[in-house]
């Protein structure tokens, strides 16, 4: 698996260069701002964009092909791709973590690990739809699904604030075990997939 990850981020290590350059960026901006928001952003486009990358990069190439026929475990291939999203999640979530002590963010907890949550979300729902359908198509998929988890989230935001107001640590629990599972069968359903796919 390690080798994968190498391969990957050798691969798209100038994307891996502008991203990290971009987290940076976004970091300053949210002190500046004095806002979270910038940066808690940025880390769900950085930590989809990492994976997705270099999955176009290996179907330009064929190399998913080569690898399939090696006879390499289907688990280790996908789990390789999870690793570099969770890498890049990572990466953000402690400069968003440096950004939310220097503002001195009151929104508390729940305010500090949502956004964190959110990027591991975001990587459970967008690669299954990748693995299944390809970049390209996918992209498609990606857009009209996040649009939806969008309206549903507005919909949810009365509801959400009713359970900050009462009881934080039940909404933290709440978003970190539901996080926890969708990672979970994300990952699952990715191998599934990914076992049947034809290349």
């Amino acid at each position: 698996m390690l080798g994968l990850l190498i391969k990957d981020l050798f691969n798209t290590r100038k994307q891996a260069v502008w991203y990290v350059a971009m987290i940076i960026l976004f970091s300053v901006l949210s002190v500046v701002m004095q806002n979270v928001a910038f940066c808690a952003t940025l880390g769900i486009l950085v930590t989809v964009s990492m994976p997705l990358t270099a999955v176009a990069y290996e179907e330009k190439d064929g190399w998913q092909k080569f690898i399939v026929a090696s006879g390499m475990n289907m688990k280790v291939i996908v789990a390789e791709k999870y690793l570099l999203g969770l890498s890049f999640a990572l990466l953000n979530s402690v400069a968003y973590s440096v950004v939310f002590s220097v503002i001195g963010a009151e929104g508390g907890a729940a305010e500090f690990i949502s956004p964190i949550c959110m990027q591991f979300i975001a990587l459970a729902v967008v690669l299954p739809i990748i693995f299944k359908f390809g970049v390209e198509k996918g992209r498609v998929y990606m857009i009209a699904l996040i649009l939806i988890l969008m309206v549903a989230l507005i919909a949810l935001m009365p509801f959400i604030g009713d359970a900050l107001a009462g009881n934080q640590a039940v909404f933290i629990s709440c978003v970190v075990c539901a996080t926890v599972i969708m990672f979970v069968a994300s990952f699952i359903i990715s191998v599934r997939i990914y076992s049947k796919k034809e290349f």
